[in-house]
C-alpha cells in the first residue's frame, strides 16, 4: 500500500497547489475567456471539481457519469465543493485494495487501463487545467502565488 499512500500524498499536494490559485478566481469574471473558442473562466474553475469527481467515478465504477453537478456561481462555493469532493474521493480511494487498483476499467470506447493508471491521469488532468487557470488569471492582472 506504499504506492497508494504515495499517490494520495501527491494528490493532496496537487489539490493544495490548485486551491491556492482557484481561490483567486474573480466572481465578476466568470464569463470572461481569452479567445472565442476558449472555455470561460467560470467553466474552467468549475471544471476542477467536476472533472476530478467524474474521473474518480470512472475509477470506482468503470464508466464515466453522464450527469454533472450544477456549476457554482461563486468562487467561495466552488472552492468549498472542490475541497469537499476531494476529501470524499481520497477516502474512497484510500479504501481500495491493491487488487482493485490493478483491475482494468474502460477508458473510452476502445481503451482499457488499470484503475491506478486512471487515477494518475486524473492528477495530470488537474495539473494541465491549473496551468490554464494561471494563464487566465495572469491575463486578467491577478496577483498570483508561485507555481510551487
Amino acid at each position: 500500500m506504499a504506492n497508494l499512500d504515495n499517490f494520495i500524498k501527491n494528490w493532496r499536494r496537487i489539490h493544495k497547489q490548485t486551491r491556492k490559485i482557484l481561490v483567486l478566481t474573480p466572481n465578476d469574471k466568470y464569463d470572461w475567456k481569452p479567445a472565442e473558442t476558449s472555455m470561460p473562466l467560470g467553466e474552467l474553475a468549475n471544471h476542477f471539481s467536476v472533472a476530478e469527481w467524474g474521473l474518480a467515478e470512472a475509477v470506482f465504477t468503470g464508466k464515466f457519469p453522464t450527469d454533472r453537478p450544477e456549476p457554482h456561481k461563486s468562487t467561495d462555493e466552488l472552492v468549498a465543493a472542490f475541497d469537499k469532493t476531494h476529501d470524499e474521493l481520497v477516502a474512497k480511494v484510500r479504501a481500495m485494495t491493491p487488487e482493485q487498483l490493478d483491475e482494468e476499467v474502460a477508458f473510452g470506447p476502445d481503451h482499457k487501463m488499470t484503475r491506478m493508471a486512471l487515477l494518475n491521469i486524473m492528477t495530470e488532468h488537474e495539473i494541465h487545467h491549473r496551468g490554464q487557470l494561471y494563464v487566465y488569471l495572469r491575463i486578467l492582472g491577478c496577483e498570483l502565488p508561485s507555481l510551487f
